[in-house]
């Protein structure tokens, strides 16, 4: 007979905010129970296992956290690509600086590449899936994807466009 709860894992690295280091990590959702193991050099310790309607997760672009009895537990996909993004990031700034249009383009395409590489390792790793396994099991969730945060940063460059154009032409008219 199949269980009527759903079953799901999502695979990451859990980042450890005492020592600012990632350590292999799954989160499992079974039989209505979420279960955070973590790898160490002695093996998997389990962190905490709980009822599904005890955790509230959120999760942006590549990260879930998962809060549990006020206690943050992130997870992210693929940790490597923070460290990618910030050299892409700085890249971009020193092209601004020395006025080299092409480290800005490499550096503009590098970090597009990059959100891509992060996106694909967070549903391998099963992440929407586990998410949709967790709402399902009465857990809190809440999700700002890639789409949403490109939307916003588009909507706030949209925006000082037009402030700019806006208080330009408010100047000239004085």
């Amino acid at each position: 007979m199949p269980s009527i709860f759903p079953h799901a894992t999502f695979t990451g690295a859990y980042g450890d905010t005492a020592t600012n280091n990632w350590y292999p990590a799954q989160a499992v959702l079974e039989q209505g129970i979420v279960t955070l193991w973590v790898g160490s050099p002695t093996g998997w310790m389990q962190y905490f296992s709980v009822p599904a309607a005890e955790v509230t997760v959120k999760s942006a672009a590549q990260r879930i956290t998962l809060t549990v009895a006020g206690r943050n537990y992130p997870i992210l996909a693929d940790p490597r690509a923070v460290y990618q993004a910030l050299n892409f990031g700085a890249a971009n700034v020193v092209g601004e600086i020395t006025g080299n249009q092409t480290l800005g383009a490499m550096s503009t395409a590098g970090r597009a590449m990059n959100q891509v590489g992060a996106a694909q390792a967070f549903n391998a790793g099963g992440g929407n899936e586990f998410l949709a396994a967790m709402r399902a099991s009465g857990a809190r969730v809440s999700r700002l994807g890639y789409g949403a945060i490109a939307a916003i940063g588009c909507g706030a460059g949209l925006l000082v466009v037009i402030l700019v154009v806006v208080i330009t032409v408010w100047t000239l008219n004085i």
